[in-house]
């Protein structure tokens, strides 16, 4: 089986497949690389560079590399052309396949996307999940049509999400869930025994990219939403106080009645933590990371912006 690979090489989802398909019975005959400006992730950049990348992997191989800022380019698609591959294989792919891409390999173009589909179509569907308090998650591979993320499945598996994961956290239990997904594709693709099966019709969800105003918190929102947004993304949740960004690095429930108007310091403790008001109880943080980056206690925060029990933080309406 002759197999191109799509990836992202900024991606550590990306890279451990690779390795899969390196180990599988088939013949990697080129990668191409997302282009370099949508080689965004989100799991942490340590997480990602514990897996070597794959572009760097193809290179020691003498393998073709390509990073076009399309996949659809005729240059591209007269070099796969003549590559005669049986499969294109996407895996953290950030780009779109158009029809005379699809056409090109023998079998199908396949994608290895980390949902329940047809549930949470799109990008990053791993850290939507989490932030949204999902208690399922998993791994669908499908095969590429002419829609996004709407393809015959091939393979799904189910994988159970735990309350304090993070992105890099539950991408990890999924590859070791499916880990054998790469070599069992190849040796089902070469025996004639994928059955592609039409998704189910409902249930369907479809997230974008991830923004700026995605971080920003919302104290009139659940206490449990917001400890949730920071686990999922810590030191990147911020509020704003006097102009001034506080970014969170850590949350947890703290419970107590509901007295003051969302938003409101209600006290700070001896070890440096503070409690903030939210919609039906209340969050404990006790890291902030300042807009100059340096990293401090809630207290100390209060301190250097003349803060005290009963001040208002940030509540977006």
């Amino acid at each position: 089986m002759r197999v191109v690979f799509f990836g992202n090489s900024a991606s550590s989802y990306s890279n451990r497949y690779y390795q899969g398909f390196l180990e599988a019975e088939c013949q990697l005959v080129a990668v191409v690389d997302s282009p370099s400006h949508r080689r965004g992730a989100t799991t942490t950049a340590a997480a990602a560079a514990t897996h070597q990348d794959f572009v760097v992997q193809a290179r020691q191989r003498g393998m073709p590399v390509y990073d076009p800022p399309t996949p659809n380019q005729p240059d591209l698609l007269a070099a796969l052309r003549a590559l005669e591959p049986d499969l294109l294989v996407a895996v953290g792919y950030m780009g779109i396949f158009k029809a005379d891409l699809l056409a090109i390999p023998r079998l199908w173009a396949v994608n290895f996307h980390a949902s329940l589909l047809p549930a949470y179509r799109g990008k990053h569907p791993v850290f939507w999940a989490l932030r949204n308090g999902e208690r399922w998650s998993g791994l669908t591979v499908h095969v590429v049509d002419a829609g996004l993320d709407t393809g015959d499945m091939l393979y799904q598996v189910r994988v159970r999400t735990r309350r304090n994961d993070t992105p890099a956290d539950l991408y990890d239990r999924i590859y070791e869930r499916t880990a054998d997904l790469p070599a069992r594709l190849v040796r089902d693709a070469a025996l004639g025994r994928l059955r592609p099966r039409p998704q189910p019709t409902d249930g369907v969800s479809y997230y974008g990219s991830v923004t700026e105003a995605d971080f920003r918190l919302n104290w009139s929102w659940p206490a449990e939403r917001l400890r949730r947004m920071i686990r999922v993304s810590p030191g990147q949740c911020f509020t704003s106080v006097n102009g001034r960004r506080l970014y969170c690095l850590d949350a947890e429930l703290a419970g107590g009645d509901i007295t003051q108007l969302p938003g409101t310091l209600l006290s700070v403790g001896r070890t440096g933590g503070g409690v903030i008001q939210a919609a039906d109880g209340a969050l404990r943080v006790h890291r902030l990371r300042l807009d100059n980056g340096t990293s401090v206690s809630l207290a100390d925060a209060c301190r250097q912006l003349g803060l005290s029990i009963g001040a208002a933080l940030e509540s977006v309406a």
